[in-house]
């Protein structure tokens, strides 16, 4: 809007902040401080995160006003801090007012082995071992979109795991492949006083007092986290946050579910296997495994026979010139990549500093995405084999400048 640094139209909040405009979409806004940055104070906001919005732009006034109206701001206390101008002082004008949505049963179940229970009508038994498609096909989630395009579930109806009934689960929904058992739940809690309250009813429930809460975690004037095995192969996780220099207090505990089991099923790659060519290998020294696993790419697979047959106690890289197949051979694990989707290698050198020196094999993609192969704890540990790594692929290796490890 012209003349104008900060504004509104409809349900968007439009914010100037270094020279790129920022948007807000107030239905979403959760808790509103006032806090002094450089000696300047900024209404920070969180909606879907968080927004820093100096009082200097122009149109700010206009700005706060149909916010405050609307929302019920502390307006006094808003005031107080502009007018005093203390530096990092901080306050909380605002905060959404949210029910509870999670129950303490009376009865704990202790069948958390087997999965979780949906409150449909009937009730059903999910499993953990359930994939990304199953569940987004089963009718009992829906699925929604972020304004950044991240794609979610979240349960339409409550959900038991054991002892407490939850509503408003949700799934990251593109960790990984759509064949891999969900990996993680998460959900925030509120209790009826959206204050700490929901940590202590979960910390009570699952953890004994007479145990040293240093094994599950830590427990601070600032945040409180814990972690604990609940089922066979599932975890889970509590965490509150409390209003401190760099932190802010939402209300909230935040819960998540971990999925911990093997699935070694995902390693199988007979088909390959039954056709592989090796056409040329190059052996790494030192022992190295993967940096990344079967949960995070589908192409991770066991090594194939042929290839563990050649590659003793070393790790690698193998050509199969037929099948236009590059492999990463690990400890345990292999990547196998099609060659045509590969842009170039870079030898990423790091020095030691305040840190060790290491050297990162990297994969850049055509796409223009990149992935992490192996990590060694050498600086230029790589750049040896560069020359033949070109040669086998026809692939350019880039070996930037190192940079220090700060």
């Amino acid at each position: 809007m012209e003349n104008k640094e900060t504004w509104i139209e409809g349900n968007t909040l439009f914010y100037t902040d270094h020279q790129t405009i920022e948007t807000v979409a107030i239905d979403n806004l959760k808790y509103a401080y006032v806090q002094v940055l450089g000696h300047i104070p900024y209404l920070f906001v969180f909606a879907d995160h968080q927004h820093y919005i100096s009082t200097e732009l122009i149109g700010f006034e206009a700005v706060y006003q149909a916010l405050s109206q609307r929302f019920h701001f502390d307006d006094a206390s808003f005031f107080a801090v502009c007018k005093a101008k203390k530096e990092e002082d901080k306050v909380k004008i605002w905060m959404q007012k949210e029910r509870q949505n999670y129950q303490i049963l009376p009865e704990y179940i202790f069948d958390g082995d087997l999965g979780y229970e949906v409150y449909t009508e009937p009730k059903q038994k999910v499993s953990w071992d359930i994939t990304y498609e199953q569940l987004e096909t089963s009718g009992l989630v829906e699925t929604y979109f972020t304004a950044y395009g991240s794609k979610y579930f979240r349960f339409k109806y409550a959900v038991r795991v054991e002892g407490i009934l939850l509503n408003q689960l949700e799934v990251y929904a593109e960790d990984g492949s759509a064949n891999l058992p969900v990996q993680e739940y998460f959900v925030n809690l509120y209790d009826e006083s959206n204050s700490d309250k929901s940590y202590l009813e979960l910390r009570e429930l699952w953890i004994d007092d007479s145990i040293d809460i240093s094994q599950y975690g830590y427990e601070r004037e600032d945040q409180c986290y814990l972690q604990l095995a609940l089922a066979e192969g599932i975890s889970a996780s509590i965490c509150y946050t409390y209003d401190s220099e760099h932190s802010y207090d939402d209300g909230s505990t935040s819960l998540h579910f971990y999925n911990k089991r093997e699935y070694d099923y995902f390693l199988e790659n007979k088909a390959y296997e039954d056709v592989i060519d090796l056409s040329e290998y190059l052996s790494f020294p030192n022992d190295l495994a993967l940096q990344v696993g079967y949960r995070e790419r589908e192409e991770v697979k066991r090594i194939p026979e042929k290839v563990r047959a050649i590659k003793g106690d070393t790790c690698g890289v193998w050509l199969d010139k037929s099948n236009k197949k590059v492999g990463f051979v690990g400890t345990d694990t292999a990547l196998i990549l099609d060659l045509d989707t590969i842009e170039n290698f870079v030898f990423q050198n790091v020095l030691p500093a305040k840190g060790g020196g290491y050297a990162d094999l990297v994969v850049y993609f055509k796409t223009g995405d990149y992935l992490y192969v192996f990590s060694a704890d050498d600086t230029y540990f790589f750049d040896s084999f560069a020359e033949q790594l070109e040669q086998m692929t026809k692939k350019k290796v880039r070996i930037p400048e190192a940079s220090y490890n700060c």
